[in-house]
């Protein structure tokens, strides 16, 4: 019985030693800290410049787009719900469908949606800062392969095969630097175009055009809580994650 122990404690610390050796593989040298303040700058205004800037948008928006959607497919399956299907549009909006048999589980869906582009940015600026930029980008990589199984249409599959083998060429083959650069500058691609969708959905609300189609808007009509108030919420998620990015290149920069 002693030795029995003792071989299934050897076989689980070989095991937990595989684990460490395995991330330490995947985990890069290169992080924001070690590169030119330049360099730092230079990727988070490329990545900004996309995001605002009109012709660059009409492209680069759409994996912003899948963020967003990835967003409520993340949220509905810890919500328990079914999945129907994702669909991205050719105006850089989107959809998901699921089957719903809660009100907080519907809430919680739809919440994610706005806010998760913001989440992904800052997570993805904090992998770029301790040196898992390669991890990252394996992680959106899988997130991307479950958009790609839900996809609904032909420009939905077009966006995901593009996005993803782009990442995955980058994380298997690219060097560290690249990597990190990548990750840094998609980042801010992300959080630039949550503050972009953040907007959108004030303006229809301030407006009164398009609200219908607006998360807050149902998530309100669903709740005791008034749709100003959801939007709040989304300000205070993408706004924390404005200033944290923000705070990536002040670092960078001293």
């Amino acid at each position: 019985m002693m030795a029995e122990s003792g071989s299934g404690g050897g076989t689980a610390d070989g095991a937990a030693n595989g684990v460490r050796d395995w991330f330490a593989n995947v985990r890069v040298d290169e992080t924001l800290a070690t590169m030119p303040s330049s360099v730092v700058l230079g990727f988070a205004l490329a990545g900004v410049v996309l995001a605002v800037y009109g012709p660059a948008w009409r492209f680069a928006g759409y994996p912003v787009t899948i963020v967003h959607e990835l967003g409520h497919v993340v949220a509905a399956l810890t919500a328990g719900f079914r999945l129907r299907g994702v669909t991205v549009r050719g105006d850089l909006s989107g959809a998901t469908n699921f089957w719903s048999h809660s009100t907080p589980g519907t809430l919680w869906t739809m919440w994610w949606g706005y806010p998760a582009p913001a989440v992904v940015g800052w997570a993805l600026v904090w992998a770029a800062t301790h040196g898992w930029a390669r991890l990252a980008l394996g992680i959106l990589v899988l997130c991307l392969a479950l958009v790609f199984l839900l996809s609904r249409s032909l420009l939905t599959v077009a966006v995901v095969l593009t996005t993803g083998i782009a990442f995955g060429l980058v994380g298997w083959y690219g060097s560290a630097w690249l990597c990190t650069v990548v990750v840094y500058g998609f980042a801010w691609l992300l959080t630039v175009g949550a503050v972009r969708g953040l907007w959108a959905v004030v303006r229809a609300h301030t407006s009164g055009r398009g609200v219908e189609a607006s998360d807050a808007y149902l998530m309100g009509r669903r709740s005791f809580v008034p749709g100003a108030v959801w939007l709040l919420t989304f300000a205070a998620v993408v706004g924390g994650a404005v200033w944290f990015n923000v705070a990536s290149v002040l670092d960078a920069l001293r």
